[in-house]
């Protein structure tokens, strides 16, 4: 990934801060783009020079344009350089659960054929995981709106960002408590509405050797639920 990094410093009274400018030009086939973001590397951000978070800027450009056809304007992002962005079209590691956080991802969400977009606003997921704001392309106003119903399944007990599969039209998202109790849930996207259409329960916190399996699914407007046990086995 190629990322152009440029420091500016400014001072506001006795207390200096940097601001960077970081400009994305593989995020997506489609667009760049730059970010300006007050702090990186800073005593917040334990030192480390990869990380950036803060109140941005976040100016959007199609290719080949000069000037950017939207600016964003966020109170914070979290953002780290090594792994600043993720496209499934571009990159070919799948995005997984546990594994790298990416800042700006560009992906289908809604399944309208249309890259929309997410952006990590701080770690206000499950167990101080990455959050983000998802913003769906709207074709009629030539902008990325975003979508408050998308944006609630990457905050709060889920693990991170939802995970699109393109041939089934749905969303998953994971969440868990502790070692031995985990969920997975799937939306359908109606209307740039998520619908949950299926929950999946797994739940080992009896003991034993067993994790008992529950599965929900929405079976032509109602639930249908079904139970199963599997043994757990030993590593």
């Amino acid at each position: 990934m190629k990322i152009l990094v440029v420091t500016l410093f400014l001072l506001t009274g006795p207390v200096s801060f940097s601001q960077e400018t970081l400009k994305l030009d593989r995020a997506s086939r489609e667009y760049d783009v730059v970010i300006q973001v007050q702090g990186c590397g800073g005593e917040a951000q334990s030192n480390n020079a990869n990380i950036c978070n803060g109140p941005a800027r976040i100016s959007l450009y199609k290719k080949g344009i000069q000037s950017p056809f939207q600016v964003l304007n966020l109170p914070n992002i979290e953002l780290y350089k090594d792994t600043a962005t993720h496209n499934p079209t571009i990159d070919r590691k799948p995005r997984g659960i546990y594994a790298e956080e990416y800042s700006i991802v560009f992906d289908d969400f809604n399944f309208d054929g249309r890259q929309d977009l997410a952006i990590c606003n701080g770690r206000n997921g499950g167990y101080g995981g990455p959050s983000y704001n998802i913003y769906l392309f709207n074709t009629q106003s030539n902008r990325f709106v975003e979508n408050r119903g998308l944006t609630r399944l990457n905050q709060g007990v889920y693990l991170g960002l939802f995970f699109p599969d393109p041939k089934s039209k749905l969303l998953s998202t994971y969440s868990k408590s502790g070692c031995c109790y985990h969920e997975a849930e799937k939306y359908r996207v109606v209307n740039t509405r998520p619908m949950l259409v299926e929950k999946i329960i797994e739940d080992a916190t009896g003991g034993g050797s067993f994790v008992r399996i529950t599965t929900k699914k929405l079976v032509n407007g109602k639930w249908v639920t079904s139970v199963r046990r599997k043994k757990i086995e030993k590593e």
